[in-house]
């Protein structure tokens, strides 16, 4: 009998299909997020019509905060599939290459965001 030949690289593609599970579990709480804030910020402007004393509470660009998150998460899933693709690809084809310009560009660019979101902050 002849046996199915084995991929000598399937624990590589198991952890490329592992990596891109967390790229949508994180995706979708980052929409989670903005859904959540673009909810409290409708939250936020009702109130400020029932009771105008809390009028500092009511912030309106919460909202495109929101709106901008769920975009966000939208644009992580579509970068994750692509890299999914990408990834199996070039293991199959023995010429995978860590893109450590793409890692540290888009840790300069959380940085960026966040240390903007604090300043907004305060």
């Amino acid at each position: 009998m002849d046996t199915p030949k084995k991929n000598p690289h399937v624990t590589e593609h198991l952890a490329n299909e592992r990596t891109f599970l967390a790229w949508i579990r994180t995706a979708i709480a980052v929409m989670t997020l903005g859904v959540a804030i673009n909810r409290f910020a409708l939250f936020l402007m009702e109130i400020h019509q029932v009771l105008p004393e809390v009028r500092h509470l009511a912030n309106r660009h919460v909202e495109k905060l929101g709106i901008g998150l769920v975009i966000l998460g939208i644009v992580m899933l579509i970068g994750a599939t692509w890299h999914y693709l990408h990834v199996g690809r070039t293991i199959e084809d023995e010429t995978y290459r860590p893109a450590n310009k793409v890692m540290v560009g888009t840790a300069i660019l959380i940085i960026v965001v966040g240390g903007s979101a604090l300043t907004w902050l305060f």
